[in-house]
């Protein structure tokens, strides 16, 4: 069918009105007739006669055919018309695939597709292309050691569910380890086939290691399989600059001793690194004269925690009174009204943890409310707080009985700073007096280091999730056809080009008939 992008230029086609009114009111000049006498014409009566005729109709035609072709082409006139579509072929290969252990299970398949006019995909965002033809096989991208990849197959198939036309085909190829499967179970539309590739492993990582009070060192291993994840913990002497530490049921590790700090490395399995601090941990306690009780609740529930955790620690209680220290501490509670930021503008390197209770400054709001703590099923009950912002760009750790923010976490450049909107005192709540007290300053100052989950995890999905739902919904499309457009204004040009030369021609022609 006919369409124009232009539509509006077809009031160009009124101009052949110019033509027909030039040609209708142009009347020839009278011709002289030479006579020899004019004794023998006989007198008539006089008579004026004027009417309008088409005297040159072809030519006249040909240029109102000009006008009119031209207002066609400043339209911008193509053709639309369908044709059967083509079903797209795609497959998406799991960055994770291209490994040595899990390629050669698939690249004699994948081959096959590409020779056979698939196009080969990375299951990643933006899905880039692999080029591959008959003289590049996917075996030229496999690798022994790839960089850690968290993509999530379930997110990018709900991608191609979304975007992939509806009469294509694909193939997904992924791994069937748990931590690229993460979230809800998709559905899947048809046209997709999922192939996940099982090859059984096991992992070995080093989760976390730190000197111990006595000295000694602490490392602790993280061990998966296809159903599994355990953590388990060997002490060995304190080692020298470039020693192997062997310890039994787990990889050698390597020391290396640095300036600022040194680091282990594991040689074996996961083959990941951690830095170690040289130092003791530091907990510096900053506090004003009004808060000399909070101290003792919060200092009593910090041992606690520290001497259960058998990190090497050095607590230091600081009232405002006293010089701050010279040294970077690790963390710093700073219950005081005094200004932390010059404090911390001491140590700009320094990967520094603050927190900061409620000042006095601000109004206290007294309230018969609780504390809702993730992980600690009984509430604890609230006193006083005071108010937080009414807009809160930082996380939200714990909330009051409502749902207001009570403690708060924000990351600055190195630094991480937590905002407690309340005191650790029993006129305030009942933390000091509840027994998961040392256990939540635990997970403060160590949080749980989850990093493994999306690098090391080895579980696989179970078997009867290893099959995404099948796609229920219905898809409208009568016929896997698809619109073809066909620019006409280049034929229309040329055929405009040929007319005014041929109307050229005519009218030259007939003034030398005229002549």
């Amino acid at each position: 069918m006919f369409q124009f992008l232009n539509p509006a230029w077809w009031w160009a086609a009124a101009s052949v009105a110019v033509p027909i009114a030039i040609h209708l009111w142009n009347k020839r000049p009278p011709r002289t007739v030479l006579v020899g006498s004019i004794r023998w014409l006989q007198p008539s009566e006089s008579r004026k006669l004027s009417r309008l005729r088409l005297t040159q109709p072809w030519l006249l035609l040909l240029r109102c055919l000009l006008l009119v072709l031209l207002a066609v082409v400043l339209a911008s006139p193509f053709w639309k018309h369908q044709v059967p579509a083509v079903p797209g072929k795609h497959a998406y290969l799991h960055p994770e695939l291209l490994h040595s252990r899990y390629l050669p299970d698939i690249a004699a398949t994948v081959d096959s597709l590409a020779l056979k006019g698939w196009q080969v995909h990375r299951l990643q965002p933006g899905f880039p292309k692999l080029p591959l033809n008959v003289e590049t096989s996917i075996q030229n991208f496999q690798a022994d050691r790839l960089p850690a990849d968290t993509t999530n197959a379930w997110a990018m198939l709900r991608v191609l569910n979304r975007s992939l036309p509806a009469n294509a085909q694909a193939w997904l190829f992924t791994t069937n380890l748990l931590r690229h499967h993460r979230g809800e179970l998709p559905t899947m539309r048809p046209g997709i086939t999922w192939v996940p590739v099982s090859v059984p492993q096991t992992n070995t990582w080093l989760q976390e290691a730190y000197y111990t009070t006595s000295g000694q060192l602490l490392l602790r291993f993280g061990q998966s399989d296809g159903q599994n994840v355990t953590f388990s913990e060997r002490r060995v002497p304190k080692p020298v600059a470039g020693q192997t530490i062997s310890v039994p049921d787990a990889p050698a590790v390597r020391f290396t001793s640095h300036a600022a700090a040194d680091s282990l490395t594991l040689l074996d399995g996961a083959r990941n690194s951690l830095p170690l601090d040289k130092q003791p941990l530091r907990v510096l306690v900053r506090f004003s004269k009004l808060r000399q009780a909070d101290v003792r609740y919060l200092r009593a529930a910090l041992q606690t925690a520290l001497d259960y955790k058998g990190i090497a620690y050095k607590l230091i209680s600081s009232a405002e009174t006293q010089p701050l220290p010279a040294s970077a501490p690790s963390w710093v509670f700073w219950l005081t009204d005094e200004l932390l930021a010059p404090f911390l503008a001491r140590f700009p390197e320094k990967r520094l943890k603050t927190l900061q209770d409620a000042p006095t400054g601000d109004r206290i709001q007294k309230t018969e409310s609780w504390l809702q703590i993730p992980g600690i099923s009984q509430p604890v009950p609230l006193h006083q707080r005071t108010s937080a912002p009414e807009k809160v760009t930082a996380d939200i750790l714990w909330q009051d009985g409502v749902g207001n923010p009570m403690l708060t976490q924000e990351q600055d450049s190195l630094q991480t700073h937590y905002r407690f909107y309340s005191r650790f005192h029993p006129t305030w709540n009942d933390l000091s007096n509840n027994g998961h007290f040392p256990e939540l300053l635990l997970r403060l100052l160590f949080p749980e280091e989850t990093f493994w989950r999306t690098r090391f995890d080895t579980r696989t999905l179970l078997q009867e999730m290893e099959q995404p739902r099948a796609f229920t919904g219905s898809i409208s499309e009568n016929s896997p056809k698809t619109e073809e457009m066909l620019d006409l204004k280049p034929w229309l040009v040329a055929l405009l080009a040929f007319l005014l030369g041929l109307e050229r021609w005519l009218a030259g022609r007939r003034a030398r008939i005229n002549a």
